[in-house]
C-alpha cells in the first residue's frame, strides 16, 4: 500500500525528484539545453565586477576624486626634476673652471678619468678622442661652449637629440668630474680623425 503522501503527491501532478538534470523546453537546431545554471561564488564575483566598475567610473572620471596614471607621472616628474634641479646646483657650487683646471694637472685625476673614458665613451669619441659618432675632442674645436665648465656640463647633462647622454644620472659626481678633466687635456692634440664640429678654440693651459 502506498503511504498517503507520496500518492497525494502523485495525484497533484507533481513530479517526483530524480538525479538527471533538468532539460529545458527551447531547442536550436535539434540541440537541447540542460538547465545547468553558474555556481552562486561565480555569479557573485560577476556582480561585484559590475559594482567595482561601476564605483572606479565615477571616482576616477566622474567625481575626479582619484588621480589617474597620466597624472601620477606628471606629479613624479615634477618631483624628480626638482630634485635634479638642486642637485646639480649643489654639484655646480663644488666644480669650477678654476677646479678643472688644477684636476687637469693632477695626475691622479687625469688617469682615473681617462680610464672611465675608456670604459665608457669610446663607442662614440673612440679611445683616443679623434671622433667617431660624436666629435673630435682633440682638435682646436668645441661643439658645446667654449669652457671646461661647458665640457662638465656637457657630460653631466648630456645633450638632447643627440646621443650624448647624461652621464650624470648613471655615474657618481666625483666622476663626472674627473672625465672632464681628462677631456679638457685631450684639446690642443689634434689627431686626425672627424671633422671639426662647433667653434674656433685654444687649447687649455
Amino acid at each position: 500500500m502506498t503511504p498517503p503522501s507520496i500518492a497525494g503527491t502523485a495525484e497533484a501532478g507533481v513530479p517526483e525528484k530524480t538525479d538527471e538534470p533538468r532539460v529545458l523546453e527551447h531547442a536550436y537546431d535539434g540541440i537541447r539545453e540542460y538547465d545547468n545554471p553558474l555556481p552562486g561564488w561565480w555569479r557573485a564575483i560577476f556582480w561585484m565586477t559590475i559594482v567595482f566598475a561601476a564605483g572606479y567610473w565615477v571616482w576616477f572620471h566622474v567625481g575626479g576624486w582619484g588621480n589617474m596614471p597620466d597624472a601620477k607621472y606628471r606629479v613624479a616628474l615634477a618631483e624628480y626634476t626638482e630634485q635634479k634641479g638642486q642637485r646639480e646646483a649643489a654639484e655646480a657650487r663644488d666644480v669650477s673652471e678654476e677646479s678643472l683646471a688644477r684636476m687637469a694637472h693632477d695626475p691622479k685625476a687625469v688617469e682615473h678619468g681617462q680610464a672611465i673614458f675608456a670604459s665608457r665613451c669610446v663607442s662614440c669619441h673612440t679611445e683616443d678622442g679623434h671622433g667617431l659618432i660624436g666629435p673630435n675632442l682633440t682638435d682646436r674645436y668645441q661643439l658645446h661652449g667654449t669652457t671646461r665648465m661647458d665640457i662638465f656640463k656637457t657630460i653631466r647633462g648630456g645633450v638632447s637629440g643627440t646621443a650624448m647622454l647624461a652621464w650624470g644620472e648613471q655615474m657618481p659626481a666625483s666622476d663626472i668630474v674627473n672625465v672632464a678633466a681628462f677631456v679638457t687635456t685631450l684639446r690642443g692634440k689634434d689627431i686626425p680623425g672627424k671633422e671639426p664640429q662647433g667653434q674656433p678654440v685654444e687649447p687649455f693651459k
